[in-house]
């Protein structure tokens, strides 16, 4: 349960085994390779065009996977909404898939089926608008093919706003021109002018004073209706030439998007191993790569590479003094999942404790004390339970769900011991009665009856933590051989501290009288000793004096950290109150018959969901802010970075051997 040691891994080797070397350490996935600038570097040249056309590779596949998705129906969940689950594949029915998919020509299938529906939607898309023309005219019984074959006159069909007909049909016959109206809606009125061609320019022009839309009909040259009944034919057409192509797609899609998932995260390995490859120095005929891997993997990894490359040069050496290795963590099982909070602050430096094990605990209850239900933390562990073990996504993304079960198991004793059980259910219920009996047997204290208890017992809490802080930074001021500060800065508060509350206890209570008078004296003293030494590092005796005795003050800033565990009392009531205002809103309607009972059964689902998810939410918050600011700001140093191999990173699918 630490911070794992780091070493540094140099290699050095002949260029023609560059991609080999870098190849076998990505399937390893063991070093992260640092980026190192020498002035004898040689780069290499062809790398950028290389980069270049992977990332061209990538966005076909992207563009094909995106077309295929829009046409193939998956059995997808509104879970994959929130947590896209990836495909598992062996990596021998991966090299299948995509030796298929290269002989059987697979991007010319794909990219010949989004030519064709384009080319349908195009065609559609066009006839629709000549639909759109002739619809206006279909009641006209000539063919349009006859109104071009007139030496004198010219024809026009037009649309007009409704507000303008009367003035323009006036303008129009003041020209010698004859109008017909074809056909008229709330707004538009459709017409047909003829006129004699020496008239056609003035013609135009009213056409423009009045901003009439002039249709063009010369394509066209049977009847409106014949014309429309063949436009009609020729989108049905059309349309089962879709349907037969999404028919294909139907049929062949889903092993081609499967092959297009296997290539796009191929090439990503690819472009991910290239650009590492651009972190390593080069000469002429050499390269050096360098960079960190975990000590534990060191015996592995050198018996791998010098059975596989003879002519390696490799040299592994712990960090030196100015080095900043990655941070590697390593936890036992309970542990491990609260690596997920660690992470959402930021990682210890390589020199200081994994934060890790301390709040593990200390997280977990927060989280159960601002649910206080047991029914809510049977249903939390069940949920993650199902999830983990059904979610076919890599076992790291897994540990959030890890956490859940763990903080739903501790709800479970928490809510157990404080009566809730979807609030007061037992009790609002009397067709559960019989439960009542059992629930009160647990029950050690109830939040809603006796809040103040529920407030000692949070702010009791809150002072062990940061107590506790306080001990871990004293251990690595020991462990740093920082023995003044472990002793000033670290036990003397602890102590002072822990005065302050024995002396609070003895006024308190009367049985513990007797101790006040020596309780009162060990404060007075842990106070002079940290007006002694708290101003140690001030030059002058006054100054050490008004330091010491100003850092007195700090007992405000403690007591400020220890009212925020009051929070805990906060959230854990009003999970409670939102619980019992649920079942009083279904009690309120079931003496309704019939409707009653299925009004009361969404109230109580939709409402308990409803809290259970908004309270999990703001526990997980809360809890992990009093770790970030009440518990780290007492030892945590922070700064590190997350230990980041190189490795096979994959957006779509996943290794069969690794799900669990």
């Amino acid at each position: 349960m630490a911070i794992l040691p780091m070493l540094r891994l140099s290699l050095v080797g002949h260029k023609d085994e560059e991609e080999d070397v870098l190849a076998l350490l990505q399937d390893l996935g063991v070093l992260e390779v640092e980026k190192i600038n020498l002035e004898a570097d040689s780069s290499i040249e062809w790398l950028p065009a290389k980069i270049s056309d992977i990332n061209r590779e990538l966005s076909r596949l992207k563009l094909n996977i995106t077309f295929l998705r829009d046409y193939i129906k998956t059995n997808s969940s509104i879970i994959d909404l929130f947590v896209p689950q990836k495909l598992p594949f062996s990596e021998e029915e991966r090299r299948r898939i995509v030796r298929e998919f290269e002989e059987n020509g697979g991007y010319s299938t794909i990219e010949s089926w989004q030519s064709s529906l384009e080319e349908i939607k195009n065609s559609v898309n066009s006839l629709s608008q000549d639909k759109e023309l002739l619809t206006p005219f279909e009641d006209l019984n000539f063919p349009i093919r006859d109104l071009k074959a007139f030496k004198y006159v010219d024809v026009f069909f037009g649309q007009i706003r409704k507000r303008d007909l009367e003035e323009f049909i006036e303008e129009i016959r003041n020209h010698l021109a004859d109008i017909s109206i074809v056909k008229e809606t709330p707004q538009y009125t459709f017409f047909i002018v003829i006129a004699h061609k020496e008239s056609s320019g003035e013609i135009r022009g009213v056409f423009s004073k009045y901003n009439v839309n002039i249709f063009n009909l010369e394509k066209f040259s049977g009847t409106p209706k014949e014309e429309l009944s063949a436009i009609d034919n020729r989108i049905n057409n059309l349309l089962r030439m879709k349907d037969r192509v999404l028919e294909e797609i139907g049929q062949k899609g889903e092993g081609l998007l499967n092959a297009l998932y296997i290539l796009y995260d191929n090439y990503q390995n690819d472009l991910i191993r290239y650009e590492h490859l651009s972190r390593a120095t080069h000469t002429e005929n050499m390269f050096l790569i360098t960079g960190w891997i975990r000590e534990k993997d060191s015996p592995v990894i050198k018996d791998t590479l010098e059975r596989r490359f003879k002519d390696l040069y490799i040299v592994m050496s712990p960090p030196g003094p100015d080095d900043n290795p990655p941070v590697a963590l390593e936890n036992n099982s309970f542990v491990h999942p609260f690596e997920v909070v660690t992470g959402i602050y930021g990682y210890p430096n390589s020199r200081e404790f994994d934060p890790t094990p301390f709040l593990a605990p200390f997280f977990a209850v927060f989280f159960a004390l601002c649910l206080t239900d047991a029914a809510y933390g049977i249903i939390l562990a069940i949920l993650s339970a199902y999830l983990y073990r059904n979610l076919i996504i890599e076992r790291q993304r897994k540990k959030l769900l890890q956490l859940l079960f763990i903080c739903g198991l501790f709800t479970i004793g928490v809510g157990a011991i404080t009566g809730g059980w979807f609030g007061n259910v037992s009790e609002a219920f009397r067709f559960l009665a019989f439960l009542e009996p059992l629930r009160k047997r647990l029950i050690l204290f109830d939040p809603l009856k006796d809040p103040i208890t529920f407030l000692a017992l949070s702010l009791a809490l809150g002072f062990i933590q940061i107590i506790f802080g306080l001990f871990i930074k004293m251990i690595l001021n020991i462990k740093r051989q920082h023995y003044r500060e472990a002793i000033f800065d670290q036990l003397f508060w602890i102590l002072f501290l822990l005065a302050i509350v024995i002396t609070a206890g003895t006024l308190a209570l009367e049985s513990l009288r007797y101790l006040n008078k020596p309780t009162m004296y060990f404060t007075l003293i842990m106070a002079v000793a940290l007006v002694a030494t708290q101003g140690r590092h001030q030059k002058s005796i006054f100054l050490k004096i008004t330091s010491g005795l100003g850092s007195l003050y700090s007992v405000i800033s403690y007591l400020s950290d220890v009212l925020s565990y009051s929070r805990l009392l906060a959230l854990g009531l009003a999970t409670g109150v939102i619980a019992t205002v649920v079942n009083e809103l279904v009690k309120t309607f079931s003496g309704i018959p019939v409707l009653g009972a299925i009004i009361g059964i969404v109230i109580f689902v939709g409402g308990h969901l409803f809290n259970l998810i908004i309270n999990a939410f703001g526990a997980f918050v809360h809890s992990s802010r009093l770790q970030f600011v009440e518990f780290f700001g007492k030892f945590f140093e922070g700064g590190g970075r997350e230990f980041n191999p190189l490795r096979k990173i994959r957006t779509y699918t996943i290794e069969k051997e690794v799900i669990e």
